[in-house]
């Protein structure tokens, strides 16, 4: 199959002089780099965590008063619990 790559001067320079030297073609040797680096195992992506967001209790619907300093209380108790640092 025909496709156009643009590569770097230098690189395609120096690929069609190791294709002569190992006489053979610039298609054989960018194929047969191709196919060493595909079969190669990749690295796996490292998992991005989910963002939790923060969940409060009500003993009915539409019953929750929350104030900000409720909820900066609620949050520094939860940095303290996941950091574990005593407050």
């Amino acid at each position: 199959m025909r496709t156009t790559l643009d590569l770097p001067d230098e690189l395609l320079k120096r690929a069609k002089i190791e294709a002569v030297q190992r006489g053979t073609s610039l298609r054989d040797l960018v194929g047969a780099a191709l196919k060493r680096e595909l079969n190669q195992p990749s690295e796996p992506k490292p998992l991005r965590k989910r963002a939790k967001f923060p969940i409060f209790d009500s003993k009915a619907a539409g019953s929750l008063r929350l104030t900000n300093a409720k909820i900066a209380k609620l949050e520094a108790d939860e940095d303290a619990r996941r950091h574990g640092r005593a407050r």
